[in-house]
């Protein structure tokens, strides 16, 4: 916790800082309101034998607690207003920043991880702060003008409150310093938690299938029991100091009395002020209480805001140039891989001084066995990653060069990952903008194979869809995906794996659809069935890496090669 994290914290007012003003004016009034009621207590004691002068006093305390639970009304529906502003501004900055941040960071980062930063720790902090901003302004206001108030009435009594406060201060803190660390061990293991919950049900089947059930509920088990002790230790670090400061304090209070007592005996104070005095003693130190407790509290906000900050700072995408007048799709274009080297982890190349060239209009197959880094092309292509070594071009100009949203206008890309959006069927074959008709989205649904069963549907193309659906099966998913790509229209078209999950009959279709789609257009197809890939203009082989061949299906089975071998392996299954 310190000032540089609370700046930061602040500045995601925007649109509450008028309000935060008015909440700080408020806390102060409503803190002197407090502070008041015990001085006109102690003159109305003091003013027994004068009843009009009673009456004013009582009047006065009256309207005093009326002002200061309407103060305290307001205060906490602004309060109230203000964190949850904080936290909605904070949790769009967590969820806009998942947008930017580099593949690699994704790659590295579990689903249930980032979930914990945008949804449970922003929760955490906008708790933490509603708090804060409860106590802070009225608490302060209450320490600084008790003081005052205390030392018009005696600044001898009131130098003991003084100087032992501190020792008050001292004790919390130091419990607050070890409850901090327990409270950041805390939200790392509540995001371990979330990670292997959304594992868990993002796999149920697989759970079932392989009879793991049991291995799973005692992993959870493990995490829950470390989650308990940890929680545990904090939670009692927590609140034991909020009793420690109680105890400080009631000495104080204590040695208060005894002084204030022997001072009354001996004249040199009233009766009420004495009363006034031994009130503001209790009230001087409650705000010191409340902001102990308030302090351990925020320390589980501020080791979830440690982890937002350093979510928030990782490495993201440069900014580039957005074009508005992107030209026409009809554009043909080549693509050249250039002694392109790449890796995941340094010293451990996927990627070897890669080269080979896609003419104009091309349909270009890249084969080879699992793990030898086909993907690993198109995810250079599409700018997911930077070579480490060498260069992409198009049309002879670099994709450096070339802003992604540009890239990836003309590239329709279809993975072996089949991903649908919770929306109508018609809004999912739409999904890359709202420039593509219902008719042309219908006509790219015939052409993938995916009309028919759409039709079946109950509400057809305004059914409703997720990633989920058990009625819908992954080979239909897979086809809807195409059609989306098909929709989009576009002049590079890349399929990585596109029909792993359909039929034969069906696959058939698709490659008939596809084959005319790719008429004109450059194109990029892997695939682990060589039959899809046999009547593409090139094939390059890439084998450990490196290119091994390149060349139409005829000319590399005439070759005897790397490929001619995998052809056989694969006709002869």
């Amino acid at each position: 916790m310190n000032a540089k994290s609370l700046k930061r914290l602040f500045s995601y007012l925007k649109g509450s800082t008028g309000l935060a003003v008015l909440s700080v004016i408020i806390g102060l009034l409503f803190g002197g309101a407090t502070v008041a009621i015990p001085y006109f207590a102690g003159k109305a004691i003091d003013d027994l034998g004068d009843t009009e002068a009673l009456i004013k006093c009582l009047l006065v305390i009256v309207g005093l607690i009326v002002l200061a639970a309407l103060l305290q009304f307001a205060l906490i529906r602004m309060n109230n207003r203000i964190a949850f502003n904080i936290g909605q501004n904070l949790r769009n900055a967590t969820y806009s920043k998942m947008h930017r941040v580099k593949m690699s960071y994704i790659d590295r980062t579990s689903a249930g991880k980032l979930q914990s930063f945008i949804i449970s720790d922003v929760e955490t902090v906008s708790d933490g702060m509603l708090l804060f901003l409860n106590q802070f302004a009225s608490g302060i206001a209450t320490i600084i003008i008790t003081l005052i108030v205390m030392f018009y009435i005696n600044w001898k009594i009131s130098l003991i409150v003084v100087i032992f406060t501190p020792v008050s201060i001292a004790v919390s803190t130091a419990i607050a310093k070890g409850a901090y660390k327990s409270f950041a061990k805390q939200a790392e293991i509540r995001s371990k938690q979330t990670s292997f919950v959304a594992e868990s049900v993002n796999n149920f089947r697989e759970c079932k299938i392989y009879n793991v059930t049991d291995t799973r509920i005692n992993g959870f088990d493990e995490i829950n029991g470390e989650y308990r002790k940890t929680s545990t230790k904090a939670t009692f670090l927590s609140s034991i100091s909020n009793p420690s400061s109680r105890f400080v304090n009631a000495l104080i209070y204590a040695a208060v009395v005894l002084t204030g007592c022997l001072s009354g005996i001996g004249g040199a104070i009233t009766v009420g002020a004495l009363t006034s005095l031994l009130a503001y003693a209790n009230q001087f130190m409650k705000p010191f209480n409340d902001l102990s407790a308030v302090y351990t509290e925020l320390s589980d906000s501020f080791a979830c805001l440690a982890r937002v900050f350093e979510y928030l700072d990782s490495p993201e995408i440069p900014e580039e140039p957005v074009r508005d007048d992107l030209p026409s799709k009809d554009v043909q274009f080549d693509i050249e891989f250039k002694n392109v080297s790449f890796s995941y982890v340094e010293g451990r190349p996927v990627l070897q001084d890669i080269s080979f060239k896609v003419g104009r209009g091309e349909s270009f197959a890249i084969a080879g066995p699992t793990g030898c880094g086909k993907t690993t092309l198109i995810n250079l292509l599409m700018r997911y990653y930077e070579p480490d070594s060498g260069d992409i071009l198009i049309n002879g100009k670099s994709i450096k060069d070339i802003p992604r949203s540009e890239l990836r206008h003309y590239i329709g890309f279809v993975s072996q990952d089949t991903w649908l959006s919770d929306d109508t069927v018609m809004e999912n074959i739409r999904f890359s903008g709202d420039h593509i008709t219902e008719e042309e989205a219908v006509e790219a649904s015939k052409k993938a194979g995916c009309d028919s069963f759409i039709r079946k549907l109950p509400k057809r193309y305004n059914e409703m869809l997720d990633n989920d659906r058990d009625d819908i099966s992954e080979g239909q998913k897979q086809l809807l995906t195409i059609a989306r790509a098909m929709a989009s229209d576009p002049s590079i078209l890349i399929l990585d794996e596109a029909t792993s999950s359909v039929d034969v009959v069906t696959e058939d279709r698709i490659q008939k659809a596809v084959k005319k789609l790719l008429n004109g257009r450059t194109s990029i197809i892997i695939a682990h069935r060589l039959s899809q890939i046999t009547s593409c203009d090139k094939i390059v082989v890439i084998d450990g890496g490196k290119v091994s061949e390149i060349g139409s299906h005829d000319e590399l089975i005439a070759n005897g090669g790397f490929y001619s071998r995998l052809y056989a392996s694969y006709i002869s299954e």
